[in-house]
């Protein structure tokens, strides 16, 4: 039996993904603390604040977004995955759309903590206590910040918002910093001890694929196409699929779980935005799985949208498999030329990038899309030796030798590994503020090289001299020593 044809081979029935699932209250990776709010009161300000600039990537490269729609931290020295949902921005002046209803619901499902941001210039508007009773029906701890607090008088205004019912008040000022340590300590008191942001949930039982992608650019078939029968409801109006679905099944012999990730819409006027709250179901999937199939719609072509969805794959650890749908419509025509433009421009951070091209309808390519990606998930399961590791450094090193910051040069000392899924390496030095940003990423490219790692994030974390063991030997070139 061919991979393709085992792959309608079902083994028991579909796991339904009907409860909420993923980082939050309900599932597995670190607790989810969602910022929500209405339009303009400084959310991403305060996103930004809290993530302590530097843990945020911001970089002028190709398909680095700019505004990051979730990032691992820690507060108050605990863990935490930070979501920006963006503006509840409704249409109407009044009332709340079903949409944003939604939305709201779904930040409440997911969030172990909701930071609930007001405007203290504006006061206490009508909006504003229609999110709060969407809120407290959900029955999540919130933490009621004062955005724009930036003046005493400001502050003791702020006040008024405790008619919201929900406590406390943190009057902020995103934008100057101001009272941002105690919304860290708020927001800390309702976080859960847990491992710290580096360290990677060991996961156990048959490999978890998620099939992520916007709406309409046919998730659902593909995984009906695998299974061999109408999984899921298949129509023209994007945003079909409303909830994730885990379905079992077997390929080659080898058990693998399909989780289906409802679509990400798109951001109503902020057409090159993320919906923040469509993220959520994407999140709730990566934080399950072990490797992600993004579908690109090759009819529409790539958007920022799917390069938004490949970085936050890559940024929760998980490798890419990138599946151009739909090429039947293409294939043959210049629109191929174009496609090819547009990877090179959207998905070009994406590292030695797995691309499969696919048609659900008819069915070009899927035979090889699971297997290709069992094949990746098996490459991720390195354990490279601290002395082959030691060796790969001074070689990275000898190289291209670290230029001085100031008078002074970074000296490295050893390696060693601290996970494989996504593959990590701890690198002891003498100070990594020494480091610059593409020396870092010169470290991760050259170690992704030398080990083979395709489609997948590498991480390169680095730690100085203070937490160092003496009696250690320093890595310094071609003579150094390696442990």
């Amino acid at each position: 039996m061919t991979a393709g044809d085992r792959s309608h081979e079902r083994r028991g029935h579909p796991t339904h993904g009907s409860g909420p699932q993923g980082s939050g209250p309900h599932g597995s990776g670190p607790p989810l603390v969602a910022i929500v709010g209405r339009a303009n009161v400084g959310k991403s300000t305060l996103f930004n604040r809290l993530l302590r600039e530097g843990r945020s990537l911001v970089e002028d490269r190709p398909g680095v977004t700019r505004d990051r729609v979730a990032v691992a931290t820690e507060i108050e020295r605990k863990p935490a995955l930070l979501v920006d949902t963006g503006g509840l921005d409704p249409d109407a002046e009044s009332g709340i759309p079903a949409a944003i209803r939604r939305q709201v619901g779904l930040v409440v499902s997911q969030a172990s903590v909701i930071v609930f941001v007001v405007d203290a210039r504006a006061g206490l508007l009508p909006l504003d206590a229609q999110i709060a009773e969407l809120l407290r029906k959900g029955g999540r701890p919130v933490v009621v910040v004062a955005n724009k607090s930036d003046s005493p008088q400001l502050e003791v205004q702020a006040a008024e918002f405790h008619a919201l019912g929900f406590g406390e008040v943190v009057p902020t000022c995103a934008a100057h910093a101001r009272g941002i340590a105690d919304l860290e300590v708020a927001i800390g008191e309702h976080l859960p001890e847990g491992r710290p942001v580096d360290e990677v949930e060991v996961r156990s039982g048959p490999p978890r694929l998620a099939i992520i992608g916007r709406p309409n650019v046919g998730k659902s078939s593909l995984l009906n196409a695998w299974l061999g029968e109408e999984r899921n409801i298949v129509a023209d109006e994007p945003g079909t699929t409303r909830d994730a679905t885990d379905s079992s099944l077997e390929v080659d012999g080898r058990e693998l779980i399909l989780v289906d990730t409802a679509g990400m819409r798109r951001g109503g006027r902020r057409s090159d935005r993320l919906e923040r709250g469509s993220a959520l179901m994407a999140l709730r999937s990566l934080e399950r799985c072990d490797v992600a199939l993004l579908v690109l719609d090759a009819d529409v072509g790539v958007s920022e949208q799917d390069a938004k969805l490949a970085r936050l794959a890559l940024d929760r650890g998980r490798p890419l498999v990138l599946l151009l749908n739909k090429w039947d419509r293409v294939a043959g025509t210049p629109r191929e030329a174009e496609l090819a433009r547009q990877l090179e421009r959207r998905l070009a951070f994406v590292p030695d990038p797995v691309l499969l091209r696919t048609s659900a309808v008819t069915k070009q390519g899927l035979a090889h899309v699971l297997p290709e990606a069992l094949k990746l998930f098996d490459e991720q399961a390195l354990e490279i030796s601290t002395a082959e590791l030691n060796r790969a450094l001074e070689e990275a090193i000898d190289r291209n030798t670290p230029p001085l910051r100031g008078k002074k040069r970074a000296r490295f000392f050893y390696i060693t590994q601290v996970s494989s899924r996504p593959f990590t390496v701890l690198v002891f030095m003498n100070d990594p503020a020494l480091i610059a940003k593409n020396y870092h990423r010169y470290l991760e490219g050259f170690m992704r090289k030398r080990f083979g790692i395709r489609s997948a994030p590498v991480r390169v974390k680095l730690r100085g001299r203070r937490e160092l063991e003496t009696g250690t030997e320093e890595l310094s070139g071609p003579q150094a020593k390696t442990r």
